[in-house]
């Protein structure tokens, strides 16, 4: 018979109620990474108080299904707030995601903002093929390492070494959801969401010695409920065109989870 001392013995149930716990709670890292080749960024901006925007939205919820998701392209909704006043309140809606698509325009020279409409690449999309074009574009590499705390770490390496300013932006994606709208222009219809922009986090990335551009962005405090997905774009400082874009599903089964709004 083996006798081992109260301490060993302690010790060893410490070692190994540390380790059940870390299978209960502890999870690895989600890496999301591009190669250099350019991953395009889809941007959608809609509302649930336009009676045009339902079709489009189908569309953009279909793209949970094609191939080329997250390897090719990262789509991304925006529910603006300028409908807001026309009888319904898109429980989604934010003022900033208006004033983003405002920015577009004034970018393009453009006097008007309207939904729906898709903007790829920084640049005005009609949806007439229902394909979304690849983009041939050399770009860098993003890698983005999500961690169970709420941290995401962002890493951009440029194709040559750049003086250039760089800013990331972080969007948390919600997919799923089910809301019906009471009044407005789309009364008493169910409306469905997906790729909807929950937040949108922005911060400047610090050059290396290395050529490599990093960030950190905190999520933890945007994340009360689990979010579906996450995107995330590196543009120039001064500057809404995407150079390159990552993203993913954050957990199993993200992309059928069905949530409800009140």
């Amino acid at each position: 018979m083996i006798s081992l001392g109260s301490s060993k013995i302690s010790g060893i149930l410490i070692l190994l109620i540390f380790c059940s716990l870390k299978v209960v709670c502890g999870k690895e890292p989600q890496v999301f990474e591009s190669g250099t080749q350019q991953v395009s960024l889809l941007e959608l901006y809609t509302s649930e108080g336009c009676s045009s925007c339902p079709p489009a939205e189908s569309w953009f919820s279909s793209l949970k299904d094609n191939s080329s998701l997250w390897e090719k392209f990262v789509p991304v909704a925006f529910h603006v707030d300028y409908w807001n006043d026309l009888g319904w309140i898109d429980p989604y809606s934010k003022a900033d995601y208006s004033d983003r698509q405002r920015a577009y325009a004034t970018a393009w020279h453009s006097e008007s903002i309207y939904t729906p409409e898709f903007i790829l690449n920084g640049r005005e999309w009609k949806l007439d093929s229902l394909e979304i074009p690849q983009s041939r574009k050399s770009a860098g590499s993003l890698k983005a390492t999500v961690t169970d705390d709420g941290n995401v770490e962002i890493l951009f390496k440029p194709l040559t070494q750049s003086s250039s300013s760089y800013e990331v932006e972080v969007a948390l994606l919600d997919c799923g959801i089910s809301n019906t709208v009471a009044r407005g222009e789309n009364a008493g219809r169910t409306l469905h969401h997906d790729f909807e922009a929950r937040v949108l986090l922005n911060s400047e990335l610090t050059p290396s010695k290395e050529g490599i551009f990093k960030a950190w962005v905190t999520l933890h405090s945007h994340i009360a409920s689990p979010a579906s997905a996450i995107a995330i774009w590196v543009r120039l400082k001064q500057s809404l065109e995407p150079i390159q874009a990552v993203g993913g599903w954050l957990h199993e089964n993200a992309k059928n989870k069905e949530s409800g709004a009140g």
